[in-house]
């Protein structure tokens, strides 16, 4: 199954899937993609290259979730939270200060989530 996304701009089409594939993360788009109960998925452009935050608009992929976790994994990938493996690296950082606190939090609220939907 697929789900097309149209805006004045672009038009995406993201393949529903059941699991987060390997090297895929929770797309920051918020609430543009138009759908509330499904969560985007996408895969950086080239993945060595952590100065280029392109993503591959070809592979696109969404998962299908009850609207509540949809919002808690929109505001996670808002901060940087956007896969299993950032979750984790937040709930292990001793750092203090505003944004790692928050990101900790956020970690908390979603690392249920990311357990059960990643491959």
């Amino acid at each position: 199954m697929t789900i097309k996304d149209k805006s004045i701009f672009n038009q995406h089409e993201f393949e529903v899937v059941e699991k987060i594939p390997s090297n895929y993360f929770v797309w920051n788009i918020g609430e543009n993609m138009g759908h509330d109960d499904y969560i985007p998925l996408a895969q950086d452009l080239h993945p060595g290259d952590k100065d280029d935050y392109r993503i591959n608009q070809y592979t696109l992929k969404a998962i299908k979730l009850v609207p509540e976790e949809v919002e808690k994994l929109r505001a996670a990938a808002s901060w940087g939270i956007n896969n299993l493996a950032t979750a984790r690296k937040a709930l292990k950082s001793k750092r203090k200060g505003y944004t790692s606190n928050k990101k900790r939090a956020l970690a908390e609220l979603t690392i249920e989530i990311f357990e059960r939907i990643t491959a």
